[in-house]
């Protein structure tokens, strides 16, 4: 019973086996450590927003290389001419597409970027409820 008992243990790890110089098994139990020990502590991380208001076409690959890195950029495109908006709305498309993301409109614009694992949802407000957010026509 004994051996059967050494060798789950040895399976396991908990128990090594060294030969001798003359053949013969010495067995060990290997020490346990203070300090090992297993955390049931889980690192989640937060998402991180990075805001970009891009005034030259150059500023895309920062836009990029921000989504790559699993972060979720929004994009003010209020400073620059339509036919250049027009140029990184296409290349940060692009990028979002090839990364299985997702992009929404914010504002006249506004964009928000998102990389795969993010899911962009767009809530509609009852206006019946919030009577302070209605408009006057």
């Amino acid at each position: 019973m004994s051996n059967i008992l050494n060798t789950a243990l040895n399976f396991m790890g908990f128990l090594t086996t060294e030969k001798e110089d003359d053949g013969s098994k010495i067995e060990n139990m290997p020490i346990k450590k203070e300090n090992d020990f297993a955390s049931l502590h889980f690192k989640t991380s937060q998402p991180t927003i990075v805001h970009m208001t891009p005034e030259a076409f150059d500023e895309v690959l920062e836009i990029s290389k921000s989504l790559q890195d699993k972060k979720i950029v929004t994009i003010n495109l209020a400073l620059v001419d339509v036919a250049l908006r027009n140029q990184i709305i296409d290349f940060a498309s692009g990028t979002v597409y090839a990364l299985n993301g997702e992009i929404m409109k914010l504002a006249e614009n506004v964009y928000l970027l998102a990389g795969q694992g993010v899911t962009v949802q767009e809530s509609q407000r009852d206006s019946s409820k919030f009577p302070w957010s209605k408009v006057p026509k």
